[in-house]
């Protein structure tokens, strides 16, 4: 069943974009920063528009001043700067580069930024991408294609899932289309969900990075959809490969036990590890797809885990099946943002060292 506020959500942006205006910023123009630093003012042909100083907002223009593109190294920068120096830097950006400043009227009457773009940027009704994407896949391939949900994340982000199935296969595949804002600062990309189909066990996500489509060319948007299905048909049939190739490596002892030392997890939670690879083991021999099964399985079905260590099996089940035991193994672990490392602890070597 479709999820009805997706659609009214995607209505809503429709309506509200429809009052987006598009101005270029082909003259001068002067900048004023809130004393809070909080907010920002564009002045330009005796015009003023209002934009809030938040991530979209200094990443679109500052990876433009200095040439930067991750966040943290252009938001480090922007903070350095005293207000009058960034004043001064905003300016001369306007100078250099040719700027459409996207922006609409708020209840009050203030001009608010909605983003800043290139004159190239191709503005796109988020409802007739979906009916091109569903035309399309209709006639150029012999997929079958169905819409399953709609889900809505509180930012306002709305993806459409769609089963994409394809028969003869061990697993199935779901399209993931996340609709883009007409910001500058949004780009329609795509998730590929997959699971094991007999025993519905989840896998995680895949998504091919380089297939972002951000609103420069209106011919982009049909290869667009084109080189995100072939990519993602082209994952089904590699991890197809990989499952048999799992099925032909024995699990080798050493290895097992290996991992089973290094797991971040309670005794009781490693043993129904172990349990559930014997039950696997049953079915389809000790091999290396019946260590992934076991656990996929048990981040997808078992009810006495953790969230977070059923999120982190997944993950580990996941890595075994594409790239074997021996080379999650010996991958270098690293700690994550909260300075914890993952469900698989480092080996003694990495510790020494």
């Amino acid at each position: 069943m479709l999820n009805t506020d997706g659609f009214e959500l995607l209505n809503n942006r429709v309506q509200f974009e429809k009052n987006v205006v598009a101005q270029p910023f082909d003259g001068p123009v002067q900048v004023k920063l809130a004393k809070d630093g909080k907010s920002a003012a564009f002045i330009h042909d005796n015009k003023t528009l209002v934009a809030k100083v938040e991530r979209p907002l200094i990443h679109q223009l500052g990876s433009r001043i200095w040439g930067l593109q991750d966040y943290s190294q252009i938001n480090t920068r922007w903070q350095s700067l005293i207000a009058s120096q960034l004043e001064q830097e905003l300016a001369t950006l306007f100078q250099r580069h040719d700027l459409v400043a996207r922006h609409y009227q708020d209840a009050m009457g203030v001009n608010r930024v909605y983003g800043f773009v290139s004159p190239s940027f191709v503005d796109v009704n988020p409802l007739d991408f979906r009916q091109q994407f569903i035309e399309q896949v209709r006639q150029t391939t012999v997929h079958s294609l169905r819409s399953k949900i709609l889900t809505s994340a509180k930012n306002g982000d709305v993806t459409e899932w769609f089963d994409f199935n394809s028969t003869g296969f061990q697993t199935e595949y779901k399209y993931g289309l996340h609709y883009a804002r007409n910001s500058g600062y949004d780009a329609y990309k795509v998730h590929w969900g997959r699971k094991i189909i007999v025993c519905t066990n989840g896998l995680t996500r895949w998504e091919k990075t380089t297939s972002r489509w951000k609103h420069t060319r209106e011919l982009a948007m049909a290869n667009f959809i084109d080189s995100t299905i072939r990519e993602g048909v082209g994952n089904q049939q590699w991890l197809e490969q990989r499952i048999d190739a799992a099925r032909a490596i024995q699990l080798a002892k050493g290895e097992f036990d290996e991992l089973m030392a290094r797991l971040s997890l309670a005794t009781a939670t490693k043993e129904r590890v172990r349990g559930r690879v014997g039950i696997e083991a049953q079915d389809v021999g000790n091999n290396e797809w019946a260590l992934s099964q076991a656990l996929t399985w048990l981040g997808s079905h078992d009810r006495h885990i953790s969230t977070w260590s059923k999120q982190q099996l997944t993950t580990l089940g996941t890595e075994v099946l594409e790239s074997t035991l021996p080379k999650v193994l010996t991958a270098k672990a690293s700690a994550k943002g909260d300075g914890m490392f993952g469900i698989l602890l480092p080996d003694r070597r990495e510790q020494l060292n």
